[in-house]
């Protein structure tokens, strides 16, 4: 019984002194993080002084390249396709020939009604004749002229029926590439033969919000941003041409707060193809001392943009910061910063709040904040 409470009071000895081991240990690496210099736990960053000027106020909205005329050119006859005309993509004017339906049948139906008509005609002048002379009742001449202005009717719509044999282009545009060959049976009303597009010039409708429309309609001499636009492509590069908006909807929209309106460009090259992706610009004034930041300065956490402001005493502060539109590779800044401090733009993923810095400050020339491009390579 005595060697099991000696071996239970070794056990306990030993646990204890154990344990002292451990904080002394602790305490030890705790006394030398103490005792370390600040300047070796400084993070080197890239920092730059927030700029602050004069700046166009830039409205963009995402769009899509439309036709400003397209049809379905529906066979209005039925019969075999005899003759095209045209190759898919080629340039088509106004009454030119694109097809040929078989016209036999109407060609018979045009003979028929145009006899019958020329019959029903010359009984009228007869029975015209005979009435001025009351040969007959007026009752048989009103039957005479009846008869000869349905048969005029029959043969009008033959006529009709023969010249849709042949199928023109309702305007100057360009014919789709999947029109439908020589040999295929159409249906009046139903075949759809291809499709023919006006894209001189071209639209594109995009949506603007209630806010943003109001201050985009405003103008001096009449003149309003809406009747400057301008069109940036999926490419990046600005379309030379100008733009202007030709329709605004009736009303704002109770679901999303914006209005839809329709903007027109001149396409005298063809270069814009309905379909294409394309961002619309327009310019709403200048702003005066606005604030502008890096967008790489910016770091997002839950939903919030934040930037690390270098204090004098080298250390950063995380503040918080709301943006407004994208002027290049920078943000205006809306609220958060005063337009004098200093932002870390390189180096924010190695840094926390309060964390001590060393920073090299640059300018905007050596961040070369036009360069876009740039931007989307970094990301990659």
């Amino acid at each position: 019984m005595m060697s099991f409470i000696r071996s239970r009071r070794a056990k306990a000895v030993l646990a204890t002194a154990a344990i002292a081991t451990m904080l002394f240990v602790v305490s030890g690496c705790g006394q030398k993080q103490q005792q370390a210099p600040q300047g070796a736990q400084a993070t080197l960053v890239k920092s730059m002084k927030v700029i602050k000027r004069d700046t166009p106020l830039v409205y963009e909205y995402t769009g899509f390249i439309e036709a400003n005329r397209e049809m379905e050119l529906r066979a209005q006859v039925s019969g075999q396709i005899k003759a095209k005309y045209f190759k898919g993509g080629d340039s088509v004017k106004a009454g030119q020939v694109l097809y040929s339906i078989d016209p036999r049948t109407y060609e018979a139906n045009l003979l028929n009604a145009k006899a019958a008509y020329n019959m029903a005609e010359a009984d009228a002048e007869r029975y015209t004749i005979l009435y001025n002379q009351n040969a007959i009742s007026k009752q048989t001449l009103d039957k005479a002229l009846t008869q000869r202005d349905q048969t005029k009717a029959a043969f009008i719509n033959a006529q009709v029926a023969m010249s849709e044999t042949q199928v023109t282009a309702p305007f100057d545009g360009r014919v789709d590439t999947a029109s439908l060959e020589v040999g295929n049976f159409v249906t009046q009303g139903q075949t759809v033969l291809t499709k023919i597009s006006d894209t001189t010039p071209v639209n594109s409708k995009f949506s603007v919000a209630e806010p943003e429309y109001l201050k985009l309609s405003k103008g001096n001499t009449g003149n309003t941003a809406l009747d400057n636009l301008k069109l940036v492509l999926s490419d990046g590069s600005v379309y030379e041409h100008t733009g202007r908006v030709i329709e605004v909807n009736r009303g704002i929209s109770n679901n999303t707060g914006t209005v839809t309106v329709k903007a027109q460009f001149d396409n005298p090259n063809r270069r814009l193809l309905p379909g294409m992706f394309a961002h619309v610009r327009a310019e709403g004034g200048i702003k005066k001392d606005a604030i502008l930041i890096p967008q790489r300065a910016i770091v997002e956490m839950l939903y919030k943009k934040f930037v690390f402001v270098v204090g004098e005493d080298k250390k950063v502060k995380m503040t918080e910061v709301t943006t407004g539109q994208a002027v290049d590779r920078l943000l205006v800044c809306e609220s958060g910063l005063k337009g004098d401090e200093t932002i870390v733009v390189e180096g924010t993923g190695k840094i926390r709040n309060d964390a001590q810095v060393k920073d090299v400050l640059v300018t905007e020339k050596d961040l070369d904040t036009k360069d876009v491009a740039a931007d989307k390579q970094e990301k990659k």
